[in-house]
């Protein structure tokens, strides 16, 4: 459906970008900081606590380049086809593909933890899981850089003419477009067929295990209280690929659309594009024992959230048992 009346963009625009920006920078802020604290306190950050940090800093810097973005394409200070959007796209790419790594690689880390093996490749690669992952993420850095460095290359805009007129006079109208050359496209494609299967197949290997598992303390009566923390776990990863999936459709379908929202559908998926970022900081907090209780610990009356000694779930510091 056609936007009839754009008299009502700029303010909803401009709201729900400021809205977005407090929230979205505040929430993932909180995250940096919680961990932050008990870091300086000397308490061991897990492997995940670590990524998750991460993840919450580049996603406050996204929030931020998301709402500037938006606020300048609104307001008309730029258009899509100035220097200045296109640098900040190409940022943009380069954190997005850092977030989709990250959580490709939380995925087989929760993985590793939770499912037990027998023996073989999937064993050693376990033991060794712990010093193979930082290693992992720089190269994932790297790789997100070179994506970033080529969409800067690869994406450009050009103008044609097209001649407009009748028999007794004509004119020549430039028309300006967005150019995407292939060695983006192929190389930006593979890195996400290659981050969206590591993650699928984590999740799907321990949803299939954890099935088993609970299948066998039916029999035996069994605790569930380890597997809590196993599918807490994995419904954590399975909301972050399933919010990074809508974002990425989104992102294609604003491409596809030239940036402008002309329809209604156009413009719901810029404003779940302006939001994702503090969506998906929330399903971090959610997912976390430790962020969850900081939390609720600040937002008691007169809390401060400063528990003392606040540790990492069980589940990183506990022996798998599936």
């Amino acid at each position: 459906m056609k936007i009839t009346d754009e008299s009502v963009l700029f303010p909803i625009t401009m709201l729900v970008s400021f809205v977005a920006g407090v929230l979205g920078v505040g929430c993932n802020s909180w995250i940096v900081w919680v961990n932050l604290r008990d870091w300086r306190r000397g308490v061991h950050l897990s492997l995940p606590d670590q990524i998750l940090s991460f993840m919450a800093l580049l996603n406050a810097v996204m929030q931020n380049l998301f709402c500037f973005d938006v606020s300048c394409l609104t307001t008309g200070y730029y258009d899509k086809f100035h220097p200045i959007h296109l640098k900040v796209v190409s940022i943009l790419i380069f954190l997005v593909s850092c977030n989709l790594w990250f959580t490709a690689w939380l995925s087989v880390y929760y993985y590793m933890r939770i499912v037990s093996f027998s023996g073989g490749l999937l064993l050693a690669l376990k033991m060794r899981i712990s010093d193979l992952l930082p290693k992992l993420l720089v190269m994932s850095i790297a790789e997100s850089f070179i994506v970033g460095l080529l969409s800067s290359l690869n994406i450009y805009p050009e103008i044609t003419g097209e001649t407009i007129g009748n028999a007794t006079y004509n004119y020549t109208v430039e028309i300006p477009y967005i150019v995407i050359k292939s060695p983006f496209l192929i190389t930006a494609g593979l890195g996400g067929f290659v981050t969206f299967t590591l993650t699928l197949l984590s999740i799907g290997l321990t949803l299939c295990s954890l099935w088993r598992h609970v299948k066998r303390m039916n029999t035996s009566d069994g605790s569930f209280s380890n597997v809590q923390a196993h599918i807490t776990a994995v419904r954590t990863m399975v909301l972050l690929v399933t919010l990074h999936t809508a974002f990425s459709a989104a992102s294609f379908y604003i491409v596809e659309k030239t940036f402008i929202a002309g329809d209604y559908l156009t413009l719901f998926c810029w404003y779940f594009i302006i939001i994702y970022p503090k969506c998906q900081a929330l399903v971090m907090i959610t997912g976390n024992s430790k962020l969850k209780k900081a939390t609720r610990g600040f937002l008691r009356p007169g809390g401060t959230g400063c528990t003392p000694r606040l540790t990492s779930p069980s589940l990183m510091n506990e022996k798998p048992k599936v």
